[in-house]
C-alpha cells in the first residue's frame, strides 16, 4: 500500500493511549476512553459468534477520529486467529479501507465489509450496495479476495449476491435471508416491505428463502422466476424454498406451487408462509392479501411434483415438514398424533383433521384442501354418522386447548364440505373460539367424481424449458415424500414443446369431463429479460376429447414437437461506454472503447444531429480519477460551491446509500454538489455545451455530475415529456433508427399538467437516474425527474406526427452498446424487444389518459424539455 495511505491510516503519532477495548457480547469493542456509543453496544450484543475469527467492532464516533488506526492496532493482540472487522459511527465505511493495513500491521487475516453493512434478523450481517460488494478477506502480503455476501455465511450464499433485472418491471434482489423477486414500479410500497423482510426473515444455513411478488404491487409474472431458476446450480436449486409473498400471474384455478412445478418441470418445495425469527428457531406465518402476516400453519413445507403430462390430473402437495399440534402428544404415524382412544389428529395442508384411527375413504379430499391464509381450519370426520358427533366434540375440545388458534380466526368444518385444491367460500359463519358450543352452519358441497374434477389444462407457459420429462401415466394417488427429503421427478422419454409465455387454454365445461390434447403453440421470438408484456397472450381455443375416469396403463410415447425455446437473458447496461478523456492542458489520452456512432452531417434547417465529441470534449468518465475536475469545480465555483455543500452534506447524512465505496467523503460531496447545481437553471447551459461537441468548462462540470448521478437510484419503465418538434426534427427522426445524446436527457416518470406540446415523447428507460434526493427548491424544482447520462443510445421505434385532434407520438427505447456494431448499425435481431417496449409505452399512455395530472415542472425549469434526444437546435 502506498506510503501516503499508510501515513493517513497511522493518523500521525498515534499510540495506544487514545483507544480502549471492552468485550461486549461476542465482540471486542474499540472506542474512545470513557465513551462507547449505543450503536456499538447494540451491534456487539447482537452479532453472532465467529468460531474462526475475533469479532472486532470499531466505534468511530465523534470521540474517536478516523486517523487513530495506530492506536487501535496497539490494543489488538497478536495471535493466529483472524479478525472480523466491523465499524459503526460516522466513518462506518472505513472498515474495508483499514482491512489491508491492519492485516499487514498485525500479521493477521482480516475480514472486513466492502459496502453498506445491513443488519438482518438474529444478528446476521449483510453487505450490499454496489456490484461486487460483500465481505473481503485481507491477508498479509497477498491481494484482497471476495469472501462472502452474508455472515454467518450460508451454503447457498453465492447463489444470491447481486441485484439484477429479471424483466422490464421485475427485479431479483438479494436479501440477508434469501432472495426477493418483485415488481419495481411502486417504490414506496417495495421499500416498506423490504425493511420488513430484512428485519424478520432469518438467514438459514442450508435453505434459501425465495420470496415471490410484493403485496400492493402488480402481479409478478412467473417468467421472472424462470430466469432466476435457470441461473442456479443444482445444489442451490435443491435448497430453494419458495414463498408466495404477493400477487402472481397464475392460470385460473391453479395453485401457486403446482404452477411453479409445472413451469420449472421439476419437483419444488414451498413454504406455507414467510419464515420469521432466528435461523435455529423460526416459525412460518401465512401472508394475508393485504400483506399482513397471519397465523402459523401446522404444515410448514409443501412438496409439489410436475404433472406427468399437461392433461394429467395434478398430484396433491405432500407435507414435507410440520409442527405438532400439541407438545405432549405421541406421533403414531407420519403427521398423525394420538388424541383419544378412538381418535387421532392428522396435520394436513389446511390445518388439523380429527378422525378415527382407521383412515376414512375421503382421506385424499381432506388432505388436498388448500390452506387459508386468514386462519386455521379444524376438520372433523363425518363419513360415519354414528361417529360424527364424537369427532366434532373432540375437535371442539382440541380448539379449546390450542391457545394460538383462539385469536387466529380458526374455523371448524366437517370433512364432507371440503373440495381438494379449493378454498371455502368464506369464514363469516365458520368461526369458532376456544369455548365453541356448537358447529356453525355450513353449506354442503356435493362430492365430485374423478372426471368432474379434472383440472384445467396446464398453461403452456409451464413448458418454457429446454427439455421436459413427460411419461404418460394414469391418474393416481399422490406419493408421499420422506420428511426433509427433496422429491425426484421421474425421468422417461423427453419431449420438447415450444410455447408462448402465460398462454391460457380454454377447456370445456366440467360436466363433459374433457381433457385437451397436447398442442404446439409456435413462438415467433425468444423471451428476453429486459422487457416482458404485462398481459397474457391468449391462445386459440382447442378441441378437447373426453378421457376415461378410471386409471389406464399406457406405455411412454415420443411426442414429436418443434425445437425448444432457448430463453435469453440480456443484462442491462448500467453505465455508459467509457473512454479515456483528459482535461487540458494534458496531452490527449487514447480512447479505450471505440465509439459506435459515426460523425453525422449537419441537416439543413434549424436542427442537426449532435456531433460525436472528441475525447477531451466528452462528458463520459475518463479512465482515471476525477481529481482535476473536482479541484476545478471547487476553485471556479468556490462561493457557490460552499453554499451548496452545506445543504448537500445534510442530505448525504440522511441517506447513507449516497456514500461512495472507494471515494472519499469530500469527493462524493463534490460530485453531489455538481448534480445539485446541474439540476438548477445552470444545467441548461451545460447541456447546450455538451450538444455542441466542443470543449469548454462544461466538460469537467458534467463529468463530476455523471459521477454523482451514478450513486442515485435508477429507474426502469416509461418516461415522458411533451414537445412540439419542428419539421426538420420530424424529418431527421423519420430517417434514423439510432440517435445518441451526448448531453443529459431530462424526462418525467408521469405527465406534467400544463406542459405545452403537440407530441408525446416517450422513452423506455433501463438506467435513467432518479434525481429526487438532490432536486433544488423553489421554481427550479422538477418533481419525478429522471436523467439519462451523456452517451446514452436510443432506438427510434415509432414516429407519428400530430393529425387533427390526435396528438403526435415519438417512441424510443434505451439500448446498450451491445446492440450496436462498430459501424453504428443497430442489431436487427432485437425486434421482439422493440415490440414489447412499444406495447409497454402504449399501455402507459392509456393508463395516463383521463387520469388526473399535476404540475411537476417549476417555472424556471420549463426550458429543460423540448429538444429531441440526439439532436441540436441551431441558433
Amino acid at each position: 500500500m502506498a506510503t501516503g495511505i499508510r501515513a493517513l491510516l497511522r493518523g500521525g503519532k498515534g499510540g495506544p493511549g487514545g483507544v480502549v477495548q471492552h468485550t461486549v457480547g461476542n465482540a471486542l469493542v474499540l472506542h474512545a476512553k470513557d465513551e462507547i456509543s449505543s450503536e456499538a453496544q447494540s451491534l456487539a450484543l447482537s452479532v453472532v459468534e465467529d468460531t474462526e475469527n475475533d469479532v472486532v467492532v470499531l466505534d468511530l464516533g465523534p470521540g474517536l477520529p478516523i486517523g487513530s488506526w495506530e492506536s487501535m492496532a496497539g490494543v489488538l493482540p497478536r495471535r493466529r486467529r483472524g479478525i472480523r472487522l466491523v465499524a459503526c459511527g460516522q466513518h462506518r465505511n472505513a472498515a474495508a479501507m483499514a482491512g489491508q493495513w491492519l492485516s499487514e500491521r498485525l500479521n493477521r487475516t482480516v475480514i472486513a465489509p466492502d459496502g453498506d453493512l445491513i443488519r438482518g434478523s438474529a444478528g446476521a450481517l449483510f453487505v450490499h450496495s454496489t456490484p461486487g460488494s460483500g465481505w473481503v478477506r485481507f491477508r498479509p502480503g497477498k491481494p484482497p479476495t471476495w469472501d462472502a455476501k452474508r455472515y454467518p455465511t450460508p451454503l447457498w450464499d453465492k447463489a444470491a449476491t447481486e441485484k439484477r433485472a429479471s424483466s422490464s418491471t421485475g427485479e431479483i434482489e438479494p436479501l440477508p435471508g434469501g432472495v426477493w423477486i418483485h415488481d419495481v414500479r411502486e417504490t414506496e410500497t417495495v421499500t416498506e416491505h423490504r425493511e420488513r423482510l430484512i428485519a424478520d426473515v432469518p438467514c438459514q444455513p442450508e435453505t434459501m428463502t425465495v420470496l415471490l411478488g410484493c403485496p400492493g404491487t402488480a402481479p409478478l409474472s412467473l417468467d421472472d422466476v424462470v430466469r432466476f431458476w435457470r441461473d442456479l446450480d443444482d445444489d442451490s436449486r435443491s435448497r430453494a424454498r419458495f414463498v408466495q409473498y404477493g400477487d402472481l400471474r397464475l392460470p385460473e384455478g391453479e395453485s401457486f406451487g403446482q404452477t411453479l412445478a409445472d413451469l420449472l418441470a421439476t419437483n419444488i418445495v414451498c413454504y406455507s408462509g414467510v419464515p420469521v425469527g432466528s435461523p435455529n428457531k423460526f416459525e412460518i406465518r401465512t401472508v394475508r392479501p393485504d400483506g399482513v402476516l397471519g397465523w402459523p400453519p401446522f404444515a410448514l413445507e409443501l412438496g409439489y411434483s410436475p404433472r406427468a403430462h399437461p392433461n394429467s390430473k395434478a398430484r396433491r402437495p405432500s407435507v414435507l415438514s410440520h409442527r405438532p399440534p400439541l407438545r405432549w402428544t405421541e406421533e403414531i404415524a407420519p403427521r398423525v398424533y394420538w388424541y383419544a382412544p378412538d381418535a387421532v389428529v392428522e396435520v394436513v395442508q389446511a390445518g388439523l383433521w380429527v378422525r378415527a384411527a382407521e383412515e376414512p375413504v375421503n382421506a385424499e379430499r381432506v388432505r388436498g384442501a388448500a390452506l387459508d391464509p386468514e386462519g386455521s381450519t379444524l376438520i372433523f370426520d363425518d363419513t360415519i354418522d354414528t361417529q360424527s358427533g364424537r369427532m366434532r366434540e373432540l375437535a371442539e375440545d382440541l380448539a379449546a386447548r390450542l391457545d394460538q388458534l383462539a385469536g387466529a380466526g380458526s374455523a371448524l368444518l366437517p370433512a364432507s364440505v371440503l373440495v381438494p385444491g379449493m378454498k371455502r367460500p368464506g369464514r363469516a359463519e365458520a368461526y369458532v373460539d376456544a369455548h365453541v358450543e356448537a358447529i356453525a352452519p355450513v353449506t354442503a358441497v356435493p362430492a365430485m367424481t374423478v372426471a368432474e374434477f379434472t383440472p384445467p389444462v396446464a398453461s403452456p407457459a409451464a413448458m418454457v424449458v429446454a427439455e421436459i420429462s413427460v411419461p404418460v401415466e394414469p391418474v393416481a394417488a399422490p406419493i408421499e415424500a420422506p420428511v426433509q427429503t427433496p422429491i425426484q421427478a421421474p425421468i422417461q422419454t423427453p419431449i420438447q414443446v415450444p410455447v408462448r409465455a402465460q398462454a391460457e387454454v380454454p377447456v370445456a365445461a366440467p360436466s363433459q369431463a374433457p381433457v385437451a390434447e397436447p398442442v404446439e403453440i409456435p413462438v415467433a421470438e425468444p423471451i428476453h429479460a429486459e422487457l416482458i408484456q404485462a398481459e397474457p397472450i391468449q391462445a386459440e381455443p382447442i378441441q378437447a376429447e373426453p378421457v376415461q375416469a378410471e386409471p389406464v396403463e399406457a406405455e411412454p410415447v415420443q411426442v414429436p414437437v418443434a425445437e425448444p425455446i432457448q430463453a435469453q437473458v440480456v443484462e442491462p447496461v448500467v453505465e455508459p461506454v467509457q473512454v479515456a478523456v483528459p482535461l487540458p492542458p494534458r496531452e490527449p489520452e487514447p480512447e479505450t472503447v471505440k465509439l459506435q456512432v459515426l460523425e453525422p452531417e449537419p441537416v439543413e434547417g434549424d436542427v442537426r444531429v449532435q456531433p460525436v465529441p472528441a475525447s477531451g470534449a466528452s462528458a463520459l468518465l475518463p479512465g482515471r480519477p476525477l481529481d482535476e475536475e473536482r479541484a476545478w469545480l471547487r476553485r471556479m465555483l468556490s462561493r457557490e460551491f460552499d453554499t451548496m455543500a452545506s445543504s448537500v452534506s445534510r442530505i448525504m447524512s440522511e441517506h447513507p446509500g449516497m456514500q461512495g465505496g472507494a471515494l472519499s467523503a469530500a469527493d462524493v460531496l463534490a460530485d453531489s454538489v455538481a448534480v445539485r447545481l446541474y439540476l438548477s437553471r445552470r444545467g441548461q447551459g451545460i447541456d447546450a455545451g455538451l450538444r455542441s461537441g466542443k470543449n469548454g468548462p462544461h466538460v469537467p462540470f458534467a463529468r463530476c455530475a455523471v459521477s454523482g448521478l451514478s450513486r442515485l437510484p435508477s429507474f426502469r419503465g416509461t418516461t415522458v415529456y411533451r414537445a412540439t418538434p419542428t419539421a426538420a426534427e420530424w424529418d431527421v427522426y423519420a430517417g434514423r433508427k439510432l440517435v445518441t445524446d451526448w448531453s443529459f436527457v431530462s424526462m418525467l416518470t408521469a405527465p406534467c399538467a400544463g406542459q405545452e406540446g403537440s407530441t408525446d415523447v416517450l422513452i423506455w428507460s433501463m438506467t435513467a437516474r432518479r434525481t429526487a434526493l438532490l432536486e433544488p427548491e423553489g421554481d427550479e424544482r422538477i418533481e419525478d425527474r429522471v436523467l439519462f447520462l451523456p452517451g446514452t443510445n436510443f432506438k427510434v421505434l415509432e414516429c407519428r406526427p400530430p393529425s387533427g385532434a390526435e396528438r403526435g407520438a415519438i417512441l424510443l427505447r434505451e439500448i446498450g452498446s451491445n446492440e450496436i456494431d462498430d459501424g453504428g448499425r443497430v442489431d436487427p435481431d432485437r425486434v421482439s424487444l422493440d415490440e414489447l417496449a412499444v406495447a409497454s409505452l402504449r399501455r402507459s399512455v392509456e393508463r395516463w389518459t383521463g387520469a388526473e395530472t399535476r404540475q411537476r415542472i417549476g417555472a424556471a425549469s420549463a426550458g429543460r424539455f423540448g429538444v429531441l434526444p440526439g439532436l441540436e437546435r441551431k441558433g
